[in-house]
């Protein structure tokens, strides 16, 4: 029997077989990363002081901070809230793509 293209039993039927899963697999990996991206979350730091709405593409939609947490005197805690939260809403963007791309085994991708 010959060997087509180094695959064993014939191959095109293989081959075909191959493509039509590598498609499959790339539409439901691209639905996943939508699915994420377009989720949206909300993140809060010092007691719900600062809160912020993110997307799972790290997009800040809204930054809500509370009168009583504006202190001219204290900018630097203001500050500080801002960047926790912010930096909350990322981290949670991260884990959000990661979660969409589990049960994707491809080599190099994760």
């Amino acid at each position: 029997m010959a060997r087509f293209g180094g695959f064993p039993g014939g191959g095109m039927g293989n081959m075909q077989q191959l493509m039509k899963q590598a498609q499959k697999m790339q539409a439901d990996l691209q639905k996943k990363q939508e699915e994420a991206a377009n989720t949206e979350f909300e993140v809060s730091a010092g007691g719900g002081a600062v809160v912020v709405k993110a997307t799972g593409a790290k997009e800040i939609k809204e930054i809500t901070i509370k009168k009583e947490v504006v202190d001219p005197d204290d900018v630097e805690m203001l500050q500080d809230l801002v960047l926790t939260a912010v930096n909350e809403a990322l981290r949670k963007a991260d884990d959000m793509m990661q979660e969409g791309l589990e049960g994707f085994n491809i080599p190099g991708l994760m």
